[in-house]
């Protein structure tokens, strides 16, 4: 496991903002450069960077102090039982069937023992809600430790897309392909990529959905699901991309989860 900052790069990790009517891209990878301070992540307190809203409250994700003077990676409190990122510009609500929202995570979690846990310990996951501050007819991706059905193995973790609908891959995702080692469980997974694509199916309501779990590392996509979402509201609406950690805590455990980087897109569909 290598504990530093990703290989492979979002094609523009410097924050980058373009808005219209009708599209929007952003990227971050959170480093001083762009404004960001050593400090939580909500607009409150990041006023030179003042992108996201958190949710239920400011600090559950932070960027902390004494670390390298570019900053670049967001933490999680250990105290927090779970916490959400929103970025507060939405875009879609006039957008035509074809076009495509994208949502991208870097991040690495501290691996779970490989045993099958007694209840489902979700890990985190990016995606998209109606609400800038909530999680409304949300659609998402995400990663969790399972403790029942087809991908409660030991030594697996599940990758899945809920909202609209549900799809897992198939027969989980292994330790060894996200880079966490069986023997010791305070190692660090490898760094990982999350993305989530929504196209706007000629069927209202609906969206063709793909999900991706790549390691970063190893250029490897370890997990890819495709499935059709029905969720009306969310299709006729404004989205907003978020990310969101787990809600396993542990006191004095500051690399629970870590983010590197995180993108929201939309295209618009050619004529």
């Amino acid at each position: 496991m290598n504990p530093y900052r990703k290989i492979l790069s979002l094609s523009a990790l410097a924050a980058a903002i373009t808005i219209s009517p009708t599209a929007t891209a952003f990227s971050t990878a959170f480093d001083r450069s762009e404004g960001y301070i050593a400090s939580a992540l909500d607009q409150s307190k990041q006023t030179s960077a003042a992108y996201f809203n958190e949710a239920p409250f400011a600090g559950g994700l932070y960027l902390p102090k004494g670390g390298k003077p570019e900053l670049g990676t967001l933490r999680r409190d250990p105290k927090a039982t779970g916490t959400t990122a929103y970025y507060k510009i939405g875009t879609g609500s006039a957008l035509s069937n074809g076009s495509t929202y994208s949502v991208s995570l870097d991040f690495t979690f501290e691996g779970m023992p490989e045993g099958i846990p007694s209840i489902d310990a979700f890990m985190g996951s990016v995606g998209f809600s109606t609400s800038s501050t909530s999680n409304k007819h949300a659609i998402y991706a995400g990663i969790q430790r399972s403790a029942s059905g087809t991908n409660s193995a030991a030594g697996v973790y599940q990758f899945f897309i809920l909202g609209g609908g549900y799809a897992q891959s198939k027969g989980g995702v292994s330790y060894a392909a996200v880079g966490d080692d069986l023997l010791d469980d305070n190692d660090l997974t490898d760094n990982l990529r999350m993305i989530l694509s929504l196209t706007k199916s000629t069927s209202p309501g609906k969206f063709e959905a793909v999900a991706q779990l790549i390691n970063l590392e190893s250029a490897i996509t370890v997990a890819t699901i495709s499935t059709t979402l029905t969720e009306s509201v969310a299709y006729q609406s404004e989205l907003f991309g978020y990310l969101r950690s787990g809600s396993i805590n542990e006191v004095g455990n500051f690399d629970l989860f870590n983010v590197t980087a995180f993108s929201f897109n939309s295209k618009v569909s050619a004529p």
